[in-house]
């Protein structure tokens, strides 16, 4: 599973971890004045020991930006802001795919817009409301697009976007009051062939640095499926204070 996140020190960090090892951990050598909350792959070219990548970044400064990121066997990692491509977003319920944009308004109202490799666009008000949320993170694959969410009561949600027909399904109704950082994606393999891919789910409370993992079962059901039991990932054993 892939990550990247932002330091305490305002360094950007990407980390690559096959099951329980880290294969790759790259830190880029200057700071950054805006902090990323959410990372979503656009393309990404690479061979054995060297990657470069582009990715939407949306930030606590309300601006979502396409940033390069590029690394090297031996190297640090660098981070470059191509452009941006949003503004007046909020600083914290926003999140972004490789194909969507989606945020929740003053009003608790669920926002998506369309990104068609240039700019967003078709914007777009979904019939349900996150008025309570504390954390969110959007998934999109061939099956759809989901939205998994924290409340105040500390339920887990999982939003499946189907446009005017969307439904909110609480998948579990407490646990995850201390949540304030949310990021779903799929695990896999190196080689695409060893285990078949699944979806993850990690939750983190950024006061201590304590993430949770756990998968997320049948993703691609109408009806949303449990997420398994939360596996506990010590912030020396996983992530860091600031992820998003």
């Amino acid at each position: 599973m892939d990550a990247f996140g932002h330091t305490t020190s305002g360094r950007i960090k990407f980390r690559r971890v096959v099951n329980a090892r880290v294969e790759v951990s790259k830190t880029s050598p200057g700071t950054v004045t805006w902090r990323p909350i959410s990372w979503a792959l656009v393309s990404s070219n690479g061979s054995p020991g060297t990657e470069t990548t582009r990715q939407l970044v949306a930030a606590t400064d309300g601006k979502v930006r396409l940033v390069e990121t590029e690394w090297h066997s031996g190297s640090a990692l660098d981070v470059r802001v191509l452009k941006v491509v949003g503004r007046g977003y909020p600083s914290r319920l926003v999140s972004v795919t490789d194909r969507h944009l989606f945020w929740v308004a003053a009003d608790g109202s669920l926002h998506r817009k369309t990104w068609n490799g240039s700019r967003f666009g078709r914007p777009m008000t979904l019939p349900v409301s996150l008025r309570t949320a504390t954390a969110m993170t959007g998934f999109e694959a061939d099956f759809g697009r989901r939205i998994y969410y924290t409340d105040k009561a500390g339920a887990l949600h999982v939003v499946a976007d189907h446009g005017h027909g969307s439904t909110d399904t609480v998948l579990r109704s407490s646990g995850y009051g201390k949540v304030t950082g949310l990021r779903a994606g799929y695990c896999m393999s190196p080689n695409y062939a060893r285990q078949r891919s699944y979806l993850g789910l990690w939750s983190v409370n950024r006061a201590s640095g304590v993430a949770r993992f756990q998968r997320a079962l049948r993703p691609a059901a109408d009806e949303a499926g449990p997420v398994t039991k939360a596996v506990r990932v010590r912030p020396s054993g996983w992530t860091w204070r600031r992820l998003g």
